[in-house]
């Protein structure tokens, strides 16, 4: 568990990086990351990072994006367990791939090859 704690916050770190804090991407990698403390009882740290996620989801993709919405759902999640007594496991990560479609693909799925 502790590797993919670490590999997460590099993800962050690099995405912050590369594609600046604000990039979906990054706020995503950030919503994960706030899950992945929570997994391992970090409940303090995850709840500060996903209200964070949350208010720069808010404000970049607004209040309605799936993403937002994800982030507010996986917040009450790690609200709700840490009220009774538990860690985490109903947050859902959100997938980069799921998410937005690679860019080297045509809109149109039947004009894939």
């Amino acid at each position: 568990m502790q590797e993919a704690l670490d590999l997460s916050e590099q993800v962050l770190a690099d995405l912050e990086r590369v594609l600046g804090a604000d990039h979906p991407d990054t706020l995503n990698a950030r919503n994960n990351l706030a899950i992945h403390y929570g997994e391992v009882g970090r409940s303090q740290e995850a709840i500060e990072l996903q209200e964070k996620a949350l208010a720069d989801l808010e404000r970049v993709l607004g209040a309605d994006h799936p993403d937002t919405l994800n982030a507010r759902n996986n917040l009450a999640a790690i609200q709700a367990d840490v009220s009774e007594g538990q860690q985490p496991d109903t947050a859902t990560s959100a997938v980069t791939s799921d998410l937005h479609p690679p860019q080297d693909l045509p809109s149109n799925p039947h004009d894939r090859q």
